[in-house]
C-alpha cells in the first residue's frame, strides 16, 4: 500500500530526497544543496554573521536572524549571538527584570528595573536582589521605624526618645535629669549651709550674765584692768623644778587686737627637801584656814573675783584648770565653739562652773594646789583679800 503525497508517492519522495539515509546539516550550518542521490551527503554552509541555527541534523536552507536586546527597556546582552545559539538578553548586575505580561515566560519580554539599596534605606538586607527585587528587613542600629521609612534617632536630649533608640538617646535625657535635679539641690544645700553658718555665727558673739542673769559680757576694756594694779596674772606653763610662772597683762588696759603682754614668774614658794619629797610622796599640805562656808568671802562673786581667778591660772593650763574644778568637757567644747576670744571662753567657763555646783573658793584654792600652782592659789588670796 502506498500513500500519496502531493502526486508522489511516500517511496517516491523519499527516495528523491534521501531522507531515509541523507544525514541533515549541523547546528550553525543551514543546507546548501540536497543530497544529490540518495544516501549521499548533502551541501551545507556556515550561518552568516547574525544569525544562528541552534537544531543539529537539519534540512533548514537559511539561518535564524538573532534578536537584540531593547536599550529602552535597560535591557543588555549577557551573551552574544554567536551560530548556534541566540543573543541571552538580561539586566546587568544591580538590576533585576519585571516581566511586561501576566503569563510570564523565558521568551516573555521584560524590563529591568534597579535594585533597591537597602543600606540606603537603612535597613537591613533580608534577601539580596537577583530575579526579584531586594527584600530589606528591619530598620538598622540608630534607626526607627516611622511610617514606611526608617529615621534617624534623635540626637537631642529634649525631645522625645523613641523605645527602639533607648541605647542611643535614652542615657543622654537621663543625664540631662541628673544635671537638672543636681542644679536644683545644690543651690538649696549651699543655702542651708550658709543659713546655718548665719545663726552659729550669730552665737559668737559672747555674754556673761550675772547670777540673776542679766549681767552682759563686755570688750575688752571690761576685763577688770585698774590704773591702780596695772598688772594682772595670765598665764604660763609649769617647770620641772615646780617653779611656778605665770604671764602677767602690763599696761593700763586691754587693746582690743593687740594686747601688750610678757611673761614674769609668779611668786615662788620656797620648800624645803622634806616637804618637797612629802609632796610627792604624800597629800598636799594643809590649806590656810577659809573662811566660813556660806560668807560672802567663802563664794567665788561674779565680776571681778572671776577675772581674779582668770589672771591667777596660766593660760597653757586653763583647762586643766576648770576640769579640775569639775567642768564636763561638753561644756567646754561648747563654749569653745559659741565664744570667740580666750579671755572671753574663760570668763564663760567658770560662769557655767558656778551655775553647776558650789561655787566656793576653798574648791579654786584646793584645784590649784592640786595642779602644783600654789604660788598662784597664794596670789590669788592675797588679791582676794586685798579687795578690788
Amino acid at each position: 500500500m502506498e500513500l500519496r503525497l502531493g502526486g508522489y508517492t511516500a517511496v517516491a519522495a523519499a527516495k528523491r530526497n534521501g531522507l531515509f539515509c541523507c544525514k541533515g546539516c549541523p547546528a550553525g550550518h543551514y543546507l546548501k544543496a540536497p543530497c544529490p542521490k540518495p544516501c549521499g551527503t548533502a551541501t551545507c554552509l556556515p550561518c552568516p554573521r547574525g544569525t544562528f541555527l541552534a537544531r543539529d541534523n537539519h534540512h533548514e536552507t537559511r539561518c535564524t536572524r538573532c534578536q537584540a536586546c531593547d536599550e529602552e527597556v535597560s535591557q543588555v546582552a549577557l551573551t552574544n549571538c554567536s551560530t548556534v545559539a541566540d543573543t541571552h538578553c538580561g539586566c546587568e548586575p544591580g538590576w533585576f527584570p519585571e516581566c511586561l505580561v501576566k503569563s510570564c515566560k523565558i521568551s516573555s519580554p521584560f524590563r529591568c528595573h534597579p535594585c533597591s539599596d537597602c543600606r540606603a534605606l537603612h535597613r537591613h538586607t533580608r534577601v539580596p536582589c537577583s530575579a526579584r527585587d531586594t527584600d530589606c528587613g528591619t530598620c538598622l542600629p540608630g534607626f526607627y521605624e516611622y511610617g514606611n521609612s526608617c529615621m534617624p534617632c534623635p540626637t537631642s536630649t529634649l525631645g522625645s526618645c523613641p523605645e527602639p533608640c533607648v541605647t542611643i538617646c535614652g542615657w543622654r535625657q537621663m543625664f540631662w535629669v541628673q544635671v537638672l535635679l543636681a542644679g536644683l539641690v545644690v543651690p538649696l544645700l549651699l543655702g542651708a549651709m550658709l543659713t546655718y553658718t548665719y545663726h552659729r555665727c550669730q552665737t559668737c558673739k559672747p555674754t556673761v550674765a550675772n547670777e540673776a542673769g542679766t549681767e552682759a559680757l563686755t570688750p575688752l576694756q571690761a576685763t577688770h584692768l585698774s590704773p591702780r594694779d596695772s598688772t594682772h596674772t595670765l598665764l604660763a606653763p609649769l617647770s620641772s623644778s615646780e617653779k611656778v610662772h605665770t604671764v602677767q597683762l602690763v599696761g593700763n588696759g586691754w587693746t582690743p587686737g593687740s594686747p601688750q603682754t610678757q611673761e614674769v614668774p609668779c611668786p615662788e614658794v620656797a620648800w624645803s627637801w622634806d616637804q618637797r619629797h612629802s609632796r610627792a610622796l604624800g597629800p598636799p599640805p594643809p590649806l590656810s584656814p577659809a573662811p566660813p562656808a556660806g560668807s560672802a568671802a567663802a563664794t567665788l562673786q561674779p565680776g571681778s573675783q572671776l577675772y581674779d581667778v582668770m589672771d591667777a591660772v596660766p593660760a597653757r593650763r586653763w583647762k586643766e584648770f576648770v576640769r579640775t574644778l569639775g567642768l564636763r568637757e561638753a561644756e567646754i567644747e561648747a563654749v569653745e565653739v559659741e565664744v570667740g576670744r580666750f579671755r572671753d571662753q574663760q570668763y564663760e567657763m567658770l560662769k557655767r562652773w558656778r551655775q553647776q555646783q558650789p561655787a566656793g573658793l576653798g574648791a579654786v584654792y584646793a584645784a590649784l594646789e592640786r595642779m602644783g600652782l600654789d604660788g598662784c592659789a597664794e596670789d590669788l588670796r592675797s588679791r582676794l583679800q586685798r579687795g578690788p
